[in-house]
């Protein structure tokens, strides 16, 4: 696996409740979103904004960004002069593991991929580096702010 391109993803309580939020929103079906920020100099990803994206697959067992919802989140994080540091989902039944159809359409190498389960209350969060083969847990924490 190469190496990631920050070592701890930071961000909000807010954004952190947010995805949370969106998550239990969504339940039954997965839902699914991207986190921006910035990588600083002292190699932490900061996230800064969510951007929830419509989940076109409507599946409790899949995700698929909504074309339009995409461009749209995407747009804008340029316009804020920021980058996609990590694509969030939720598991509404299973544990925040990846499973082969997330490896095998994983976004990016370049980006963490934060999974919700609810299958424990309170839902649980876990961060993973990804790719085609493997995957690697990756460090977050919340931050003030």
């Amino acid at each position: 696996m190469a190496s990631s391109p920050f070592r701890v993803l930071t961000f909000s309580r807010s954004v952190y409740e947010g995805m949370l939020w969106h998550a239990l929103a969504e339940r039954p079906l997965e839902c699914c979103g991207l986190l921006a920020g910035i990588v600083r100099e002292d190699g932490i990803g900061e996230a800064r904004l969510r951007y929830p994206l419509l989940n076109a697959a409507a599946s409790p067992i899949a995700f698929e960004s909504e074309p339009r919802s995409h461009f749209s989140a995407e747009r804008d994080i340029r316009q804020q002069g920021l980058r996609v540091l990590a694509v969030y989902h939720s598991h509404p039944t299973s544990a925040p593991i990846p499973s082969r159809t997330d490896l095998e359409r994983n976004w990016s190498t370049e980006v963490v991929n934060l999974i919700v389960s609810l299958s424990s209350n309170p839902p649980l969060l876990r961060a993973w580096w990804l790719d085609a083969q493997e995957c690697r847990e990756a460090e977050w924490r919340v931050c003030a702010g």
